[in-house]
């Protein structure tokens, strides 16, 4: 994406209505585009061939930066090694995140107690199972959601029955209507023994049946997963590490008087970071979650157009119609402080795992 802003200003003068000014890798190139597009980002299939054109603002009115992607179908053998290593590569992310916060929340109570404090701080934050009650009266409370029947949607209901088939869930969710007409979103609660999804009017009146079914096929995704209860452990984690921290931060405080601030400032610096760095981690957490649901999802449904075509929505009503640029190679900063992948990162993902 840098190599390609320097080039902007080489090419504003001329009046043709494409400048391809880079092809970085085979099936990959970048053009300088003086229309609107009426889309962000549109796909096309010819033959086994997929087409991925994604537009960006340049900051010139009428100019936009067109990426186009040309990914050739293979084997489905090879598609289903890909698919399973980035699930591996996944579920190994996620392993080394709650690991991290525990050796983090291990060296705090280490600080604060020696080997008993260390002890104690783990078995505080063990994690449960998980407690959430979910119930009609509950959800209205939480969030102002109603609960669906099948008469009132049965096509929805039908979509989810297929995906949760597909899963292997042998109990389907309870679907809960939350009454907001210009919000577009979704929500998934508790794990496969008992589960609840949560979709908002704006997002039923504004999606077609193909993206709604890849939205469902998400939420499942996440209940299939029991990804409410593992970020449940990660929050667990993340506030005992609050906590001790403190705790370790106000005796080091009391011991200062008698050893001196010299030999406690290594230990009162890693205290201090020490929320941050389980905040990081908890982020980090999610944002793997968020990509293996996307995998999952395109595992149910296999549609990855309709799956796109939804992120891409989602994208357009959260940030607008034209949202300000990020980096398609993942260099952005301030990703780390974000519970999601960004949308480029997600569709990135989706295209590589369907080819």
């Amino acid at each position: 994406m840098h190599n390609a802003a320097l080039n902007w200003m080489g090419l504003r003068g001329s009046q043709t209505e494409r400048d391809v000014f880079a092809g970085l890798a085979p099936g990959i190139t970048f053009a300088l585009v003086r229309r609107t597009p009426m889309q962000m980002l549109r796909l096309s299939r010819c033959g086994t061939t997929v087409v991925a054109e994604i537009y960006w603002p340049t900051g010139e009115t009428g100019v936009f930066l067109q990426c186009r992607i040309e990914l050739n179908a293979r084997d489905q053998e090879l598609s289903q090694r890909r698919r399973l290593a980035h699930q591996t590569a996944n579920h190994q992310s996620s392993a080394l995140a709650i690991l991290a916060m525990m050796l983090l929340l291990a060296v705090c109570g280490w600080i604060v107690g020696g080997t008993e404090g260390m002890q104690r701080a783990l078995m505080g934050s063990a994690p449960r199972p998980d407690g959430t009650v979910i119930s009609p009266a509950s959800m209205y409370r939480w969030f102002g959601a109603r609960l669906l029947s099948h008469a009132e949607a049965p096509d929805l209901f039908a979509i989810l029955a297929k995906v949760c088939n597909r899963a292997g869930l042998t109990r389907l969710p309870d679907l809960y209507c939350l009454p907001a007409p210009r919000d577009m979103n979704a929500y998934a609660l508790g794990g496969p023994e008992r589960s609840a999804i949560v979709v908002t009017e704006g997002l039923l009146r504004g999606m077609t049946r193909e993206e709604i079914g890849g939205i469902l096929a998400h939420e499942v995704a996440h209940i299939r997963n029991n990804d409410t209860w593992t970020i449940g452990w990660a929050t667990g984690l993340r506030r005992a590490i609050d906590w001790t921290a403190l705790a370790g931060l106000a005796l080091l405080r009391t011991r200062r008087h008698h050893n001196g601030a010299m030999a406690s400032r290594p230990l009162t610096t890693l205290l201090s970071a020490a929320p941050m760095l389980g905040q990081l981690l908890g982020l980090a957490l999610s944002r793997v979650r968020e990509l293996d649901a996307d995998a999952t999802a395109l595992e149910l449904t296999g549609d990855s157009h309709a799956l796109i075509a939804a992120l891409d929505k989602l994208e357009r009503h959260h940030a607008g119609p034209a949202p300000a640029p990020v980096s398609a190679f993942g260099h952005d900063p301030m990703r780390l402080l974000r519970s999601h992948p960004a949308t480029s990162e997600r569709v990135g993902t989706l295209l590589r795992l369907a080819c």
